[in-house]
C-alpha cells in the first residue's frame, strides 16, 4: 500500500466517481517507490465491483 500516492490522488479531479475510485484503488495497490502497481483486472473489477451492472443497465440501452 502506498500512502504517499494514495494522498497524491486524493486531491485530484478525475472527472467522475468511477475514474476517482478506480485511481484510489490503484493507488493503493501502487509501491512507493513507483515500480508498479501489483493487481490484476480481475482483483480490480471485483474489489470495486464494477463488474456488476445495475439491474436497470439493460432497459436503459435498449
Amino acid at each position: 500500500m502506498s500512502w504517499k500516492v494514495a494522498n497524491l490522488c486524493a486531491g485530484q479531479r478525475f472527472g467522475s466517481p468511477v475514474r476517482k475510485q478506480i485511481i484510489m484503488f490503484l493507488a493503493d495497490k501502487a509501491s512507493d517507490d513507483g515500480s508498479g502497481i501489483w493487481c490484476s483486472k480481475g482483483t480490480i473489477l471485483q474489489d470495486t465491483e464494477l463488474a456488476k451492472a445495475p439491474s436497470n443497465a439493460r432497459s436503459m440501452g435498449s
